[in-house]
């Protein structure tokens, strides 16, 4: 497990979304690599950790984002 890709689903939580979480993260960084860093933390954990459209948090996502 990579301490960025947690980083990054904080971001992905928060914000509500991919795209919202690619304005506010504070360094430059395209979706298309937000999107793949989330989806292999979601492969390391062996989970889905939110569905992507409409954006909801899984149950597995809103454990992660609460700790």
């Amino acid at each position: 497990m990579n301490v960025h890709h947690l980083e990054l689903f904080y971001f992905v939580a928060k914000y509500k979304g991919i795209a919202n979480a690619v304005r506010n993260i504070p360094y430059g960084i395209q979706q298309p690599a937000v999107s793949a860093q989330v989806i292999q933390l979601e492969n390391d954990l062996g989970t889905s950790l939110f569905q992507r459209r409409p954006f909801e948090l899984t149950s597995a996502g809103e454990e992660l984002f609460e700790f």
